[in-house]
């Protein structure tokens, strides 16, 4: 089989306990069917404290949560059962994770998912080096099970096709929030239900942009994203979103233009300490592109990923902003911290795109 790896995928490696934001607190820990039937299995004190350390509700199975976080993350902040027994004990999303792996049975894309700080901090060189994302490829065996039920390769290649077509637009410099994006979205889906051509992105231009106003981020913060859990789970993004209540979301319950201004005003006191925030916002994108583009192939919709896409690179901004307030500059690690809890939160945001 194909298999395709993103530029950054192999210079990846865990730093352990000096992680900022470590993948061992804030999720549910999901144990896979055949870790759970040797959990059952296991004799003596380990399995004992493996089976009380697991509950199972209908068909999945997942570590107890904690307010520490996983029963089995140490207080030196490295997971006691790697520690102890290797991996061949550990869950396959612990093992996997930052490693987002793509079968699609024709060939499969493995990619870094951002959530973890590390990833972020990779992905950031990148874009401060000026560095491509492009897939190497190598033959093999993927090792892992198809993600998809749809069989229609020549859709599939469609897709391929629109993703370089969109890519190529941002780099040549369609901001990431141009109606442009949108448009092109919709003529390829049309496109493909017509068996038609491609439509050429050069075709594309746009001075509207969709710009989300405080209305339209309060929908979409607080219709699943921000919730109370969060002081627990993720206390760092718990802060931001509390700085974005006290600053921004307060102010628009009364005068919803001076909030829209204020916020305004927040982006260009970011470009005094990011001046290549642009770039950096586009590049996200582009990113989103590589690890996310191809899910149309499950349900056909290009409007809704691309639109997904759009409003989750512009909340990031928002937080990025919202941290910089009062701070001089942003390091890289900072940066990398708060795309990496951001990610973890951003899949909330798909299903409150529906009430915009």
């Amino acid at each position: 089989m194909q298999i395709k790896q993103i530029s950054i995928y192999n210079e990846f490696q865990c730093v352990g306990a000096s992680c900022s934001v470590s993948c061992c607190r804030g999720w549910k820990i999901p144990i896979n069917h055949d870790m759970y039937l040797k959990y059952l299995r296991e004799k003596g004190i380990l399995g004992t404290v493996l089976r009380c350390s697991i509950e199972k509700k209908e068909d999945m199975a997942a570590f107890r949560s904690t307010l520490h976080g996983c029963p089995f993350w140490g207080f030196d902040r490295l997971c006691r059962i790697q520690k102890k027994y290797g991996t061949a004990y550990m869950p396959t999303v612990c093992i996997q994770f930052p490693r987002q792996l793509y079968n699609l049975d024709f060939f499969c894309e493995e990619t870094l998912y951002l959530a973890c700080p590390e990833a972020a901090r990779l992905f950031l060189v990148s874009v401060l080096e000026n560095k491509p994302f492009d897939f190497s490829v190598t033959e093999g065996d993927a090792g892992y099970e198809v993600n998809t039920t749809n069989d229609d390769k020549a859709f599939l290649d469609y897709l391929l096709q629109s993703r370089e077509a969109l890519i190529s637009m941002l780099k040549d410099n369609t901001a990431y929030n141009s109606m442009s994006i949108l448009d092109y979205g919709r003529d390829a889906q049309n496109a493909c239900l017509a068996q038609k051509t491609l439509p050429n992105p050069k075709d594309y231009t746009s001075d509207i942009y969709d710009i989300l106003d405080c209305k339209k981020i309060n929908t979409l913060l607080f219709n699943g994203f921000y919730h109370i859990s969060l002081r627990t789970i993720s206390p760092f993004l718990y802060k931001l979103c509390k700085k974005y209540i006290h600053q921004i979301y307060h102010l628009s319950q009364v005068n919803p233009a001076a909030a829209d201004r204020k916020l305004i005003r927040l982006k260009e006191n970011l470009y005094q300490k990011l001046p290549d925030l642009d770039l950096l916002l586009n590049r996200y994108y582009e990113y989103y592109l590589f690890t996310n583009f191809l899910d149309i192939f499950e349900d056909y919709s290009f409007s809704k990923h691309l639109l997904y896409g759009i409003v989750k690179t512009h909340l990031l901004w928002v937080f990025i902003a919202l941290f910089a307030v009062n701070k001089k500059q942003i390091t890289m690690e900072e940066l990398a911290k708060i795309i990496a809890v951001y990610e973890r939160r951003a899949p909330q945001l798909e299903d409150a795109l529906k009430r915009l």
